[in-house]
Formats: structure tokens, sequence, C-alpha cells
């Protein structure tokens, strides 16, 4: 039995990122380094990473979000 449908799906729906526009690098002083743990500092380094890979100020990707891998 063949069934044969007209109906459409629509239009693509549009995603629109604006995660660069809330998210920024998180700067450090040097007291917060001398206290903060290990995997502190090493989950910022991955989020500054992150930002600057997704969300260079001189030129905003347009691209997909990429993830940063710990170092």
């Amino acid at each position: 039995m063949l069934i044969v449908s007209c109906a459409t799906t629509g239009p693509a729906p549009v995603v629109v990122d604006t995660a660069c526009d809330w998210v920024k690098p998180i700067y450090l002083t040097d007291h917060d380094i001398a206290v903060m743990d290990k995997q502190t500092k090493r989950d910022i380094l991955v989020h500054n990473k992150a930002w600057k890979v997704n969300c260079n100020p001189k030129k905003v990707k347009t691209s997909t979000l990429k993830f940063v891998d710990k170092p």
C-alpha cells in the first residue's frame, strides 16, 4: 500500500547564539591565583580558552560553538 502526503514541515528554525553577548573571560588577581585550588584554576583556563575560540573580540565567528579540551 502506498500513501502519499502533501504536508510540508515548514522552514527550518533559525537559532541565534547570543552566548558571546553575556559570556566573558574570567580575570584573576595575584591574590586569587594564590588562594585558588589547582582544579578551579584549570576550570577557569578552560572557560577562557573556550571563550577565546568562540567569542574572539576581534572577529566573532558565526560557526557552531567548539569545546576546548582541558590542558
